[in-house]
């Protein structure tokens, strides 16, 4: 799994330069035999951009350094998430402004950390929607009413098209939730409520996605996410195992069937075990049952919330070992 972590990054590094895949292999298989401890640990984490920028979101070279040298190995998602800079009223980056940004924060990454790349991450769910001028389409529910895979893979290739144009590799999409609850408030994100009208739009999104051969898609959230009780987010939820495994898991296999790269894990918890942590879930069925060997990543601070959400985890150092302990492969 890290090999193929590794493969990812080293396609970021070499930006748009033509490379044979043989190259590749041997690049990610060199960096990964040279690893130290304190390197795998830092391949582990993820951080936001906004933790590196100053108030008015220019960058600040210093805090990348401190990241860099703590060998991180991805930063993630939009300082404009949540609206304009409150300074500047800047509302967003355009595809120079966000390649400015990445390349310099490669710069700084690859100079402090032996020349291992980071790669970056972004919600790009219906376009490339954080970044400026850019296409954007309707929500997943309004391409799922189109019963058009075709539209829909090209919906794919445009969003990842644009996203590495901004210097973004990876593509936080598509949602393959089975829509369960109309109370639920992300419940336009999903492509409906039939499971294979989810399989088949996912699959054509995911290869449309990955069909320039330098973005990876990842299919989200594993699993369940959106079969909450009462239609509040991070709803727990019971299910049994026909239920999960006959309604809720073929968009995941049809997608792993599909190539894609990366998965990201859910805030819920299936059956009274939280997901980030549940061996069943993400071990037995996820790697072993379908064999998925990309990427794992979880949703924005799940793991430190096996502290503070499901109150299984004493502190944050032992919300990471539990979420580590119950889900490493063997």
């Amino acid at each position: 799994m890290l090999h193929k972590w590794l493969l990812g990054i080293c396609s970021t590094a070499v930006a748009l330069v033509s490379i044979s895949a043989n190259d590749l292999n041997a690049r990610a298989n060199a960096i990964v035999e040279n690893f130290t401890d304190k390197q795998i640990v830092g391949q582990l984490a993820q951080v936001a951009i906004s933790s590196v920028l100053n108030a008015d979101y220019s960058l600040n070279e210093d805090l990348v350094r401190y990241y860099a040298k703590l060998h991180v190995g991805s930063f993630l998602i939009s300082p404009f998430a949540n609206g304009p800079n409150d300074l500047t009223g800047v509302v967003g980056w355009g595809l120079t402004d966000w390649r400015d940004i990445i390349t310099r924060i490669q710069e700084i990454v690859m100079e402090e950390n032996d020349g291992i790349p980071m790669i970056y991450g972004l919600d790009s769910v219906h376009g490339a929607g954080f970044v400026l001028n850019t296409t954007l389409f309707g929500a997943q529910i309004s391409s799922g009413a189109s019963f058009n895979p075709e539209l829909v893979y090209e919906m794919g290739r445009i969003t990842a098209q644009d996203t590495l144009a901004a210097g973004v590799p990876w593509v936080f999409g598509p949602i393959l939730e089975i829509s369960s609850n109309p109370l639920w408030p992300r419940t336009y994100e999903t492509f409906g409520e039939d499971t294979h009208l989810v399989s088949v739009m996912g699959s054509a999104l995911i290869r449309g996605l990955q069909s320039n051969n330098q973005t990876a898609a990842c299919m989200k959230h594993f699993i369940g996410y959106s079969k909450t009780p009462s239609g509040h987010d991070k709803d727990g939820i019971q299910i049994s195992d026909f239920d999960l495994l006959n309604y809720y898991v073929d968009p995941f296999k049809t997608a792993i069937d599909a190539g894609v790269m990366t998965t990201m894990q859910t805030y819920i918890s299936i059956n009274g075990v939280p997901s980030i942590s549940n061996h069943k879930i993400l071990q037995k069925l996820l790697r072993e049952d379908l064999a998925f060997e990309g990427l794992a990543v979880t949703d924005f601070g799940v793991i430190g919330e096996l502290n503070s959400f499901h109150r299984v985890a004493r502190t944050v150092g032992e919300a990471v070992r539990m979420s580590y302990v119950h889900t490493e492969s063997t």
